[in-house]
């Protein structure tokens, strides 16, 4: 599946910076047209939400409106931002743009100038992440943002989270992190400083912006408190381990992180385990598999339901792709979905020597998305342990996820709409996310002592 916006810091590679001025490419109001009639056609006839009425006629009136009321040329950055907000109204992680890179690299390569700061996203504000400067003495790290060249925080994440796929939710802000330089940049334009108010001074804070070569200089010297993908710990009496997912992405390192963990787990003979999948954007459902199996031998299934909306588009995939399921689609009307329910969605797990059967505590909060909500939910339902955290997962029990790709006639934005319906487990509200059972741990473990396992 598709967790979020693909997005890449690709165009930082270090290139010589041109002293040519970069100059956006204007698109005639007749090209634009046809290109967000390109974008409904694919977005209403694919997606499972245009099945709803009330819905479809909503976001199509929006679309109308702003078809009605396009200037007579409009820049390439502007456009993009035009489209994916349109696009975000559909509120699916699944459906969205993938940013233009080769616009962000051609300003990059033509005196481009980019952001001295990472940040995160915590409780609806911006925090900082990492500050870049030669001064060692200024340490910003989890410092609250109030505002950026006299834009209000609020208003930056609001309008970020507006062109990242989902614009009222907080799922999307991981997104939100990867693309901010890029997002604030397409968004408010160049700075060649940014004037910075925080919550720690009254003072404001004057950060210069960077070229290519001084960004990757100075961030090459700031470890990421962010980088770990996966933690393991145990407590000083060995009787707790914690596991630290980040993603569910699935790579090798995950593999041989869980194979080595559950060993270390078994070896130790831990009769509790916290898995931490808070922030967790998602990831492979191949991935949920293979954590889900070192918890259970009992066949199970990730979803109550996995639905197909039928369409030209979908039926062309699984013509070469998939020929069972053409040849059942084939056959079916198109506006309708095809679903499976639970029964031909059961999963056996793969034995394991080192399969835990102790107590598990899987903590979630509302960045929990995707593949990691999936993986929550299951836990639940097959009461393989207990959920606990403040709110819900950010993933609804009813989501749209895998992805067909299309690029725009005119502009050549590549963009991705989401042709499934997945229901999961968790719950019982369709339009909320898996519940916790519990807001917190149990007290003894909140005195622990972690110690992490040396390399």
């Amino acid at each position: 599946m598709k967790n979020f916006i693909l997005l890449s810091f690709v165009f930082l590679i270090t290139y010589n910076v041109c002293s040519q001025k970069y100059t956006p490419y204007y698109f005639s109001n007749v090209e634009i047209i046809n290109d967000l009639q390109f974008l409904k056609e694919k977005c209403t006839s694919i997606h499972p939400k245009f099945l709803d009425e009330n819905f479809s006629k909503s976001w199509n009136n929006t679309c109308d409106s702003i078809l009605n009321t396009l200037p007579d040329s409009i820049s390439i950055t502007d456009s993009f931002v035009l489209m994916a907000k349109l696009l975000s109204g559909i509120e699916d992680t699944h459906t969205g743009f993938n940013f233009p890179i080769e616009e962000r690299q051609k300003y990059m390569f033509n005196g481009g100038l980019c952001m001295p700061f990472t940040i995160l996203v915590k409780n609806n504000k911006l925090f900082f992440n990492q500050y870049f400067s030669k001064d060692p003495n200024i340490q910003l790290s989890d410092v609250e943002i109030v505002s950026i060249n006299a834009i209000d925080s609020q208003k930056i994440l609001s309008d970020l989270r507006s062109i990242v796929g989902v614009k009222n939710r907080e799922c999307g802000d991981h997104a939100v992190e990867r693309f901010f330089n890029m997002g604030f940049w397409i968004l408010y334009g160049e700075s060649e400083k940014y004037l910075i108010q925080t919550v720690s001074s009254d003072s404001i804070l004057t950060a210069k912006a960077l070229t290519n070569e001084q960004y990757f200089s100075l961030k090459n010297q700031y470890p990421n408190p962010q980088q770990n993908q996966y933690k393991l710990a145990f407590s000083a009496n060995r009787k707790v381990a914690y596991l630290s997912i980040k993603s569910f992405l699935g790579d090798d390192n995950f593999y041989t992180f869980l194979s080595n963990s559950f060993d270390s787990i078994k070896q130790k003979e831990c009769c509790t385990l916290i898995l931490d999948v808070k922030n967790n954007p998602g990831g492979r459902s191949c991935a949920v598999d293979s954590l889900l199996n070192y918890l259970t031998n009992k066949p199970y299934g990730q979803y109550a339901s996995i639905g197909i909306r039928v369409s030209d588009e979908i039926k062309t995939l699984y013509k070469t792709k998939n020929q069972h399921l053409y040849s059942i689609i084939n056959q079916l009307n198109e506006d309708v979905i095809y679903s499976f329910n639970d029964s031909a969605l059961l999963h056996i797990p793969n034995p394991k020597k080192s399969l835990f059967e102790g107590d598990v505590f899987v903590t979630i909060n509302e960045r929990t998305n995707s593949a990691a909500a999936t993986f929550a939910g299951v836990v639940k339902e097959k009461k393989l342990g207990k959920i606990v955290g403040h709110k819900p997962t950010g993933e609804h029990l009813k989501y749209y996820g895998d992805y067909l790709s299309f690029k725009l006639p005119h502009t050549k934005f590549e963009f991705f709409v989401s042709p499934k319906e997945f229901i999961q487990y968790g719950g019982t509200n369709f339009n909320a996310g898996v519940e916790p059972d519990r807001y917190h741990l149990s007290k003894k473990y909140h005195s622990l002592n972690f110690s992490y396992p040396s390399k």
